[in-house]
Parts: structure tokens; C-alpha cells; sequence
């Protein structure tokens, strides 16, 4: 395949392509402030201690003795057993004696 224009004229082309400075994306865009290490300066910083913590939850105050020893999720206890302890029907064979 060649192309549609020699090299010659496509740099010819670049070299005439003229827009204002208004059409240029790099112009368009917010000025972001860095840091000395390169990142960004977030001027409302959000603390990843309050996610979650205006959050109501009912029970989730009644739950903090459970949550100390691991037992709150009720809802994956079932999975959570030992295994041949706990009920199921399948065999762990691969399990040394």
C-alpha cells in the first residue's frame, strides 16, 4: 500500500495547518496544581474516616462484640467452617489424616 501523498507533501500539510489557539484541547483544559512530587492538589480534600461514618446502619452498634472475634457475617458463617466440621455433604479428601 502507498500512501495517498508523498512524505514531502504530508509534512507540507502539517506544516500548513493553522488554528487558533481556542480550538487546541491542551488550552481547553483546567490548569490542575501539583504537588513537588507530581501529584494533584485537591483544593476539598475528602478523609477516608468519614466514609461511612454518616452512614445509619440499624444493629450496627449491637454487632461491635461479634465484629471483635470475627463472627459478624452472618451471612458467610455457613462457608466459614473447618473443614468435615461443618456439615456438608462432600468429603475433602485432599485433606492429610
Amino acid at each position: 500500500m502507498t500512501p495517498e501523498n508523498s512524505k514531502s507533501e504530508q509534512n507540507e500539510q502539517l506544516r500548513e495547518m493553522n488554528y487558533s489557539a481556542e480550538n487546541d484541547i491542551f488550552n481547553q483544559e483546567e490548569a490542575i496544581s501539583l504537588d513537588g512530587d507530581g501529584n494533584p492538589i485537591l483544593e476539598n480534600p475528602t478523609s477516608t474516616n468519614s466514609l461511612g461514618s454518616n452512614l445509619d446502619v440499624p444493629g450496627a452498634a449491637a454487632d461491635d462484640e461479634m465484629e471483635e472475634i470475627g463472627s459478624e457475617d452472618e451471612e458467610n458463617n455457613f462457608y466459614s467452617q473447618s473443614d468435615n466440621n461443618d456439615n456438608h455433604e462432600e468429603v475433602n479428601e485432599d485433606l492429610l489424616s
